[in-house]
């Protein structure tokens, strides 16, 4: 355990706030919302079984009620900043891969969407996207495409996240369009085919993730490039005994800066 400190208490709060849904707002009104509602804390860590009790209507009810426990044990002391609290507070990236092209590649708009620069709320690059998507439907609709008729007006965030997400990731477009069709389904009567209409959109959301992160796809297609080009490099003439040479010759190899020795067939 640590002692909070006025730093850790206010991160305690921040824990509250994000388990409980309030994730989207400033730090500073995430602390703000758990001592609006302290009084609420501390009485679900007193009686956690009540009806109604507040923790029970959080996004993360059972690690909302650990911080209420913990914070509750704070107060109890005269000061609540010499509490010891055993409790982590969560941290994570927004789209790791695609924080890493956008900082590897200077996307400043790319970079601003996954919050690599500083911002009082969160951006969340999902809705972005949707947004860019909405804009090519829209254009497409004036121009009398069928799909985009139809779609336009459509495009919610759930629709392109697990595409966005995994995008960085090697998503073929055959993944997308799956992805994509499993996401746009209620929209179509149930014996309907809306293969078509999923693979419309994913050139969409395909297109839209390249205009944001311009230069993260340029690195993209520079790896794709290498790796296509170091396994056609090696020679086939080394006989049966020769295999282990030849399998790590035509693999892309490198070192990390921990001296990790990568293998990636």
């Amino acid at each position: 355990g640590k002692e909070l400190g006025e730093e850790g208490l206010r991160w305690l709060k921040i824990q509250l706030a994000n388990v409980y849904g309030v994730d989207k707002e400033s730090l500073t009104k995430r602390v703000e919302f758990v001592d609006a509602n302290l009084e609420k804390v501390f009485a679900s860590a007193a009686d956690p079984l009540a009806s109604n009790a507040w923790w029970q209507k959080a996004e993360k009810p059972w690690q909302a009620l650990s911080v209420c426990f913990e914070l509750a044990e704070a107060y109890k002391l005269d000061d609540p900043t010499k509490f010891v609290s055993h409790l982590p507070v969560h941290q994570d990236g927004t789209c790791n891969g695609l924080q890493h092209y956008a900082a590897l590649g200077g996307d400043v708009e790319g970079a601003n969407q996954v919050n690599l620069k500083p911002a009082d709320k969160p951006q969340d690059v999902y809705s972005y996207v949707a947004k860019l998507v909405e804009a090519r439907v829209r254009a497409d609709a004036e121009k009398g495409d069928e799909f985009a008729i139809f779609l336009q007006d459509k495009i919610k965030r759930k629709i392109v996240k697990q595409t966005v997400m995994t995008n960085v990731y090697g998503v073929t477009f055959v993944g997308a369009i799956e992805q994509i069709r499993k996401q746009i389904a209620h929209l179509y009567p149930r014996d309907a085919d809306h293969n078509m209409p999923a693979r419309y959109l994913a050139r969409q959301v395909f297109a839209s993730i390249r205009e944001l992160f311009e230069n993260a796809h340029f690195i993209q297609d520079w790896l794709t490039e290498s790796a296509k080009r170091i396994t056609k490099s090696v020679s086939l003439d080394f006989g049966e005994s020769k295999y282990l040479e030849l399998e790590l010759l035509s693999t892309v190899i490198w070192t990390t800066a921990l001296g990790l020795p990568c293998v990636q067939p």
